[in-house]
């Protein structure tokens, strides 16, 4: 594993580097690492192929949790109150973000949205 240090918005950042067949063979370095504030960057023979970063404070201002957020709703791993908890926002304040984005908020047919309608009337 090589160590390399770069500068990041937020000062000095500790880069470790380690090959995906080292990693498989250690996989709680990507956890020690994010726990010591270390960014690893994996490559599979010597090209970069994903970088961790920890989850941290910093991340979270620079608006991290909110994009998770949206494309975990988008690829519907998440529930709408869950993405909007996770991105932080009220429920109508994650809508917005997602129709400013053009991202389908309903996803019904136009026979269940009136058969919604219907119910709601009775």
């Amino acid at each position: 594993m090589c160590y390399h240090k770069g500068v990041h918005s937020y000062g000095v950042v500790v880069m470790k580097t380690i090959g995906i067949r080292a990693l498989r063979e250690n996989p709680g370095v990507l956890s020690q690492s994010a726990a010591a504030g270390e960014f690893v960057l994996v490559t599979n023979r010597s090209d970069p192929i994903s970088l961790s970063v920890p989850f941290d404070d910093e991340l979270l201002r620079a608006g991290v949790h909110v994009n998770m957020a949206i494309k975990l709703y988008e690829d519907g791993l998440l529930t709408m109150p869950k993405a909007a908890r996770l991105a932080k926002m009220s429920v109508e304040e994650f809508m917005s973000r997602l129709a400013v984005l053009d991202i389908v908020v309903v996803d019904q047919s136009s026979e269940e949205l009136a058969s919604d309608l219907d119910a709601l009337n009775d």
